[in-house]
């Protein structure tokens, strides 16, 4: 293998025999792939040659929206399910076990957390896949787009929308539970 003289080489230079076989190999990658955008910024150091322009295009408006709504739609979903999981999940282990073992009400909450998180990440990929069915806008935003900060902003800004909205869907669960502390008074009574 041939070790290039240039200050500082690419790691991955010491491991392919020619430049141009790396630069064939690393084109070939994702856009948006670890190995591609470690390999970019080390050519970058390197002064080997940079495919990629240095001016990127700014999104439009259009693409914003489109990328602010891809994101935010699968999130939608996670906050659902998230919320019902943790509050149907917190809610039975207070009243089934809260009083049997004397778990308090924060305990059962963190169960409920505990497991809502899990369902979350078991069925992450199902939600993703579910929303990716539903036709949303595409963005068509480049790799090198995706890494603008206005970009990122959008992106995080449909995500956190999209939690949120989902958690407010998820929260309607809790208007159709029976008030439990009637049913206790009535309990005593008797």
């Amino acid at each position: 293998l041939k070790r290039f003289s240039s200050s500082p080489p690419a790691p991955f230079y010491f491991f392919v025999p020619h430049r141009s076989m790396f630069h064939q190999v690393i084109a070939r990658l994702p856009a948006r792939s670890a190995l591609r955008v470690h390999a970019r910024g080390c050519a970058a150091n390197s002064g080997a040659p940079e495919s990629v322009s240095a001016e990127v295009p700014p999104a439009t408006q259009a693409q914003l929206r489109a990328h602010a709504i891809q994101s935010g739609v699968p999130m939608v979903g996670f906050g659902v399910v998230d919320c019902i999981v943790m509050t149907q999940v917190g809610s039975t282990i207070d009243a089934v076990l809260g009083q049997t073992l004397g778990i308090s009400a924060m305990t059962a909450a963190t169960i409920g957390l505990f497991c809502s998180d899990s369902c979350g990440v078991l069925f992450g990929g199902t939600i993703e896949s579910v929303a990716s069915k539903l036709g949303l806008p595409t963005a068509g935003l480049s790799g090198s787009q995706l890494e603008l900060a206005q970009v990122k902003k959008y992106g995080t800004l449909g995500r956190l929308f999209g939690v949120q909205c989902g958690v407010l869907l998820g929260s309607t669960t809790l208007l159709l539970q029976k008030e439990k502390k009637s049913t206790d008074k009535e309990a005593k009574s008797e």
